[in-house]
């Protein structure tokens, strides 16, 4: 099989489901972003895995890397929804397995915010190369948070999943920022104030 169609060539993509759209389309921009972050997460649990003690791996590290593995699967299929008409949702996806993840979330955010020290003032998006790229992250997701709110804005069909998406993906852009902090505490680096 070939990986290129040339379906595309007359700038339209497809989603799931048949209907074809301009790659200028504010859908595509949003589950574009969402791979993008995928992309970005991928190369932080990589930087995260290089963190890891050669004769071993530290429990606290590895499971950084599964929860941020975790997260990649969970974007894909984020992806997978937004990629998909929204009218066929129900029939690919569960809006009952995704109205959950938030507050998955949530759980993680506080179990890693255990062992902060409390704010000093605003923290730089710096300190090490493993923090900064989780920031990166951070900031990439807070785009496609914009762009998924401009996108039901638009086309809002009122259904849970939008919630449930949306719920997640704000979650997510804290969960980056706790994970960077966390991050430069294991390295013994300090925090860079602004």
């Amino acid at each position: 099989m070939k990986i290129y169609t040339k379906r595309g060539d007359d700038g339209t993509t497809g989603l799931a489901g048949g209907t074809r759209i301009s790659k200028s389309c504010l859908q595509l921009e949003v589950y574009g972003t969402i791979d993008e972050l995928n992309s970005v997460t991928g190369v932080a649990l990589e930087e995260v895995r290089n963190l890891l003690p050669a004769e071993g791996k530290d429990t606290e590290q590895q499971e950084m890397v599964n929860d941020l593995l975790q997260i990649q699967h969970q974007l894909f299929t984020i992806g997978g929804i937004l990629a998909t008409e929204s009218e066929h949702w129900e029939k690919y996806w569960s809006a009952e397995k995704v109205s959950g993840w938030a507050s998955e979330m949530e759980t993680k955010i506080d179990r890693y915010s255990e062992g902060l020290p409390p704010f000093k003032g605003f923290i730089l998006p710096s300190g090490s190369k493993s923090s900064a790229q989780l920031h990166v992250a951070r900031t990439v997701c807070r785009r496609a948070e914009r762009l998924l709110y401009r996108f039901w804005a638009e086309q809002s069909t009122g259904s849970p999943m939008e919630k449930s998406v949306s719920q997640f993906i704000n979650r997510l852009s804290d969960f980056y920022f706790v994970l960077a902090r966390v991050v430069l505490l294991t390295e013994g680096k300090e925090e860079v104030l602004a």
